[in-house]
Formats: C-alpha cells, sequence, structure tokens
C-alpha cells in the first residue's frame, strides 16, 4: 500500500507541475494574458493596498481640471488678449476631454467620481483659493490678464506635481501616459507664460 501511495503521490505531483509548465507556456505567448487585466488600475510595489495611485491620481486630478476650466470660463468676458482667449479656450476643450476619460476610469473600477462642486477643490493642495477667484471675478482688461496667468502657472504647476506621482507610482498605463501628456503640455505651457508675465 506505501508504494501505492507513493505511486499516486508522483503521478499527481507530476500531472502538476505538466499543467503549471502548460500555464506558463500559454501566458508568455499571450503577452501577459493571464495577468489582470489591462483596463484596471494596479497598485505598485511598496503603495498600502488601499490607496491606489491611479485611482487617486483621477480623483484629485477631476477637481483641478474642473477649477481650471472655471477660471477659463473667466476669460471671455474679461480679456481682449488674443493669447489669453485662444490658451483660454484650448485649457476649457482640453481638460473637459480629460475629465470624461478620468470619469470613465473612475466608474469601470466602481470608484468614487468627485461630485460636481463638492469644495470646488479649495482644500487640495496647489489649488486656487475661493478669495483669488474673487479677485479674478472683479478684474477686467491687463490686470485681469496678469493676475489670471500668474494664477494659473500655480495651478497648472500643482498638476505636474500630481502627473508625476502618478508617473512613478501608477501601473494603469492609459493613466501614467495622460500624466505623461499633462507633464509635458502644462511645462510648456507655463514656460510661455514665465516668458509673458516676467
Amino acid at each position: 500500500m506505501r508504494v501505492r501511495a507513493r505511486r499516486v503521490s508522483g503521478v499527481r505531483s507530476a500531472v502538476v507541475s505538466v499543467v503549471s509548465v502548460v500555464a506558463m507556456a500559454l501566458c508568455v505567448p499571450l503577452l501577459g494574458a493571464c495577468a489582470p487585466a489591462g483596463g484596471e488600475p494596479v497598485a505598485a510595489a511598496g503603495v498600502a493596498a488601499d490607496v491606489n495611485p491611479d485611482v487617486q491620481f483621477s480623483q484629485e486630478m477631476i477637481p483641478h481640471h474642473r477649477q481650471t476650466i472655471r477660471i477659463a470660463e473667466l476669460v471671455a468676458d474679461r480679456s481682449t488678449d488674443a493669447y489669453v482667449r485662444k490658451l483660454s479656450e484650448k485649457l476649457i476643450a482640453d481638460e473637459r476631454a480629460d475629465i470624461e476619460l478620468m470619469e470613465s476610469w473612475l466608474r469601470s473600477w466602481k470608484a468614487q467620481v468627485p461630485p460636481e462642486g463638492a469644495d470646488d477643490g479649495h482644500s487640495m493642495p496647489g489649488m486656487i483659493s475661493a478669495a483669488q477667484i474673487s479677485v479674478l471675478e472683479g478684474q477686467s482688461g491687463a490686470e485681469f490678464d496678469r493676475t489670471w496667468l500668474t494664477l494659473l502657472a500655480k495651478h497648472l504647476d500643482a498638476g505636474v506635481e500630481m502627473a508625476q506621482t502618478v508617473q512613478a507610482m501608477g501601473g494603469h498605463k492609459p493613466t501614467v501616459d495622460l500624466a505623461g501628456e499633462l507633464i509635458s503640455g502644462q511645462k510648456a505651457t507655463i514656460a510661455e507664460i514665465v516668458k509673458r508675465v516676467g
């Protein structure tokens, strides 16, 4: 009986080994077909399980983008500067598209989408305060342009920092790709603003 038990055990071990080898062989040519779905956020090694960088990025960048749109919408009635008007229109279009994309990711992950107007994001680092927006609303012409560009540059710089964080810690490729686009685009905008404001 002992001999038979050993043989059965040996057969089982062999079967397990063969199954493992076959599974590995199938995974390799499919380039990750056995890995988690590509659309799911993946936390980087060393990141706490309850803090996913990809989810956190979208949940924080959405209010950031909404505030960018809010101040960009002030331009039409307060500025005649061609650069300021063109930049505001571009920001509104680009950031609305980004928001739609990030909201779709959050819904697919069953994560909370930040509600509209919730604190308006004023409490987040790098966000424009309610008092600063109030000042903008009361200005026009060259005075408005200078204040608007100065606040926008600081606001975009905070967005760059957020994007750099998810670039280093995120695991969801579309999120990391978006972060890279934001970094390059916003750095270029900041550099142009600095040249204009001095």
